[in-house]
């Protein structure tokens, strides 16, 4: 497996993944599993967890995810994020932070992105899966 086999997988996706078992999403994401190709970054998962009300649930989910490929983030995808953030400010567009991390660090290892927010689709040279 090499990192541009990888696809990391978005708040957005995972939030119908859970809830809704007949979409899209869920199907495309038990592929990537299935696969071993379903990647993470600790703002993602830390975006999921949070949107759990309770600690049995969070942390049943946690169990879930554990067993991604969790993506480091290096001093260098920082930089890179805050030079994408300005560069992408400076064109009227203001993109949160995660969405930010998550497009260098896809891009420094040339990994996908499945995502349905369209932030991601302002990020040049980007490999990006859309639901359906």
């Amino acid at each position: 497996m090499t990192p541009t086999d990888l696809v990391v997988i978005d708040t957005c996706i995972w939030v119908p993944f859970f809830n809704r078992p007949q979409s899209a999403e869920k199907t495309a994401v038990d592929a990537l599993l299935d696969e071993d190709r379903a990647a993470i970054l600790g703002p993602i998962l830390t975006e999921i967890l949070q949107g759990f009300r309770r600690k049995d649930q969070a942390d049943w989910v946690a169990s879930v995810l554990r067993g991604l490929h969790c993506l480091e983030i290096t001093w260098d995808d920082w930089r890179a994020a805050a030079e994408l953030g300005r560069h992408l400010a400076g064109q009227g567009h203001r993109l949160p932070l995660t969405d930010l991390i998550v497009a260098v660090v896809a891009l420094r290892l040339d990994a996908g992105v499945y995502t349905s927010d369209p932030h991601f689709n302002l990020i040049p040279h980007l490999k990006r899966l859309s639901p359906g």
